[in-house]
């Protein structure tokens, strides 16, 4: 059964369950936003059925859609930066280039292996208002986990290979170039074959830091 056919009406949550109803309502917003590609397709109304709860219920855990797209996207952003970050720890400790390589292949996987949830997080986001200056943007920390990466490895170059860059740039400098690259690789029709993200992965990492 699709999510726009909605789900079975759920038990109310007992004393103390409020984290989950909220949780609830992530999830159904996250299957409808996914049908949709666009928040200015679903409503709370249909999130409210989609999480089988009545629609003043939404309120008390968010204070209007807006509220609720950006918490599902620092969702995905935060699920991202996780993941990288899982990368990063699993290599080597003493060897930085392997790290940053490991967190690169950890966002290709991501963007291939959860294409939906991919395309979300840089695709909704345009299409709300600007988040509160107080929360901040939520790519802030895709963008944290990926200059954990670059510190090491630049601080380790030193004045040598990629010692001209500032982590910071150097960052966001990969992670817009990878963007791009599946960017071109989705929608342009020359470019279909996953192998040639393999290649245009180790062409802009040579471009960069003088090695893949």
């Amino acid at each position: 059964m699709g999510a726009s056919q909605g789900t079975a009406k759920r038990m109310p949550n007992r004393w103390g369950e409020g984290q989950r109803l909220r949780q609830e309502i992530l999830d159904a917003a996250g299957r409808l936003l996914e049908e949709a590609g666009r928040p200015e397709g679903i409503s709370l109304r249909a999130v409210a059925r989609e999480a089988g709860v009545t629609a003043p219920a939404i309120y008390k855990h968010f204070r209007d859609k807006d509220e609720l797209m950006w918490t599902l996207l620092d969702g995905v952003y935060a699920a991202m930066a996780d993941r990288l970050r899982a990368a990063r720890g699993s290599a080597p400790a003493e060897d930085a280039w392997a790290g940053l390589r490991a967190v690169v292949d950890a966002y290709c996987g991501f963007a291939v292996d959860e294409p939906r949830r991919y395309e979300l997080a840089f695709l909704t986001g345009p299409s709300l208002p600007p988040p509160p200056e107080s929360v901040g943007h939520p790519m802030e920390r895709l963008l944290d986990a990926w200059c954990e990466a670059t510190v090491p490895y630049l601080s380790e170059a030193g004045a040598g290979v990629g010692g001209h860059l500032d982590a910071r740039l150097a960052a966001k400098l990969l992670w817009s170039g990878l963007h791009g690259q599946f960017g071109l690789w989705r929608n342009v029709s020359e470019v279909s074959d996953a192998s040639e993200l393999d290649e245009l992965r180790d062409a802009l990492l040579f471009s960069l830091f003088g090695r893949t």
